[in-house]
């Protein structure tokens, strides 16, 4: 039925300061700026993630990205300011959340060998 997520989408308050944000803290590549909303690549993969200006709401829906150095990611977002939870472990995937200006949570993950 589904052949790949195409994008994650998700409301921040000011796309201006959050274009900031999520291109110097998380540095992540803008591929398309619709003037309404900004797409990123994220990594490697096709899947991107979309930020536009609106209401934000609390979500039960949580972006996990991937990290082949999951400490050394984790530090660099704490270098930047960014609030991040602790390092978790289970059932062989270690990771940690993290939230952007708008309080949008994100996770990180590593799978352990």
């Amino acid at each position: 039925m589904f052949s790949k997520i195409d994008t994650v989408h998700t409301q921040v308050a000011d796309l201006k300061k959050s274009q900031i944000w999520y291109e110097e803290v998380l540095e992540l590549e803008q591929v398309f700026d619709s003037g309404e909303y900004l797409v990123y690549k994220v990594g490697v993969g096709e899947a991107t993630l979309t930020i536009q200006q609106g209401e934000v709401r609390p979500s039960s829906i949580k972006p996990i990205l991937f990290s082949d150095a999951l400490e050394e990611t984790r530090l660099k977002l704490m270098e930047k300011g960014v609030k991040v939870g602790t390092i978790e472990v289970d059932e062989g995937v270690t990771y940690f959340e993290f939230f952007d200006p708008d309080k949008n949570c994100f996770e990180v993950r590593q799978y352990m060998l």
